[in-house]
């Protein structure tokens, strides 16, 4: 019986080890609070997102129909894309 539960045991921990290296790892992207609810971009003209994400990380920024990408700073982990200008509209977008 004791070796049936260390067995299991040892299969246990071996199937959480292979897990936990498999599971793809999220980093935290964080936007300054600028960027909140409610929030209104000016018309006509472009308009810059930035923030900051894990070295090296690849942040892509999605709104109104247009996706665009940057690579985090290796040092700082800065991020910024720019967003082409958007005619007026009053539709609630999410970014």
């Amino acid at each position: 019986m004791t070796r049936l539960i260390r067995s299991l045991g040892i299969v246990g921990a071996s199937m959480l080890t292979a897990l936990l290296l498999v599971a793809p790892s999220a980093a935290a992207v964080k936007l300054p609070s600028i960027f909140a609810s409610n929030m209104v971009l000016q018309r006509d003209k472009a308009a810059p997102v930035w923030g900051w994400a894990d070295p090296g990380e690849k942040v892509t920024v999605a709104f109104a129909g247009q996706s665009k990408s940057a690579t985090a700073d290796a040092a700082s982990g800065k991020w910024t894309v720019t967003l082409e200008a958007l005619k007026t509209s009053a539709k609630p977008r999410k970014l």
